[in-house]
């Protein structure tokens, strides 16, 4: 059965009881999910369809046919479905039927991946897995070249969709193309392991040995300025104490702005010079003589 299409289920029984006096079950055991489901019943002139199959079920009302007719068939009715018709006044016994029933499925879109670094001498794995596709998909993986898909063979499991590359070489990056593929049709994906990609190994070890080399020259440089500096400055240590030797010799000299004036001490400081009284001429008989005689005219 393909995908869409419809499935009948035959299932008949013998006995001459009238329908109306048996009842009829189907069960639905899912690949996909592991469990089991009860999908149409049918007892005393009615039936009842349950989960995903309901208004999907058609039944047969012919005595002794308890076939179904399933519609659009989907990937998930893949599974075992098991018929039961059973009387309940067990005049003709029970009867069991097992079917499976298969949907086949184009293979979906495949999904690549790379395990590994792809870089020029690192060992990588193409890989290639469809998550739909009944029958089983096959893969097959090719390297571009242009126009012309080339086959590759070497280390290479069809069934599981694995490419081991051992150490990449440049003449083995490009572009490698996955086929995945059933009797109802096939679905590809692509990988690139271009130059771009499988350099940058190169390019990072290039990076770095650059910057490394800048680190040395910086190094270098600065090493070499403080040896420089390092001679100079005996030189300039002279020079130094030369010049504070010379601006101490030019501090001890005064100038005449900075010679403080002479301080004439005063006479009542120093007691030099006498007092007024000290200075009043002796006493001489012509001096008593006019004392004496200016006291008379003041009387």
């Amino acid at each position: 059965v393909t995908t869409g299409g419809n499935a009948t289920l035959l299932c008949t029984y013998t006995s001459s009881a009238p329908l109306g006096n048996f009842f009829i079950q189907w069960s639905f055991y899912s690949a996909k999910e592991s469990q089991l489901h009860t999908i149409y019943y049918y007892s005393g002139g009615h039936s009842y369809v349950y989960g995903a199959f309901k208004n999907r079920i058609t039944a047969s009302t012919i005595p002794g046919n308890a076939s179904i007719t399933i519609s659009n068939m989907q990937p998930s009715d893949t599974g075992s479905y098991t018929c039961e018709v059973f009387s309940p006044q067990g005049d003709s016994g029970q009867s069991q039927k097992s079917v499976i029933v298969n949907v086949l499925v184009k293979p979906s879109k495949p999904f690549c991946k790379v395990e590994g670094t792809p870089e020029k001498s690192h060992q990588i794995y193409l890989l290639c897995n469809c998550e739909e596709g009944l029958p089983r998909p096959t893969y097959h993986w090719y390297k571009v070249d242009g126009n012309t898909l080339k086959p590759v063979t070497e280390q290479f499991n069809p069934n599981s969709g694995i490419l081991y590359i051992g150490n990449l070489t440049t003449f083995e990056t490009g572009y490698y193309r996955c086929i995945a593929s059933n009797l109802l049709g096939n679905s590809t994906c692509e990988l690139d392991l271009t130059a771009k990609h499988s350099d940058g190994g190169i390019v990072a070890g290039a990076l770095i040995g650059a910057i490394l080399a800048a680190a040395i020259i910086c190094i270098i440089i600065w090493v070499l300025t403080k040896k420089a500096k390092n001679r100079k400055s005996p030189n300039n240590e002279m020079q130094e104490m030369a010049q504070k030797q010379s601006n101490a010799d030019y501090v001890q000299v005064p100038s005449e702005e900075n010679i403080p004036p002479t301080t004439v001490p005063s006479s009542n400081a120093t007691n030099e010079y006498p007092s007024i009284d000290e200075t009043t001429a002796p006493a001489t008989p012509e001096n008593d003589e006019k004392q004496e005689a200016e006291k008379e005219e003041r009387a």
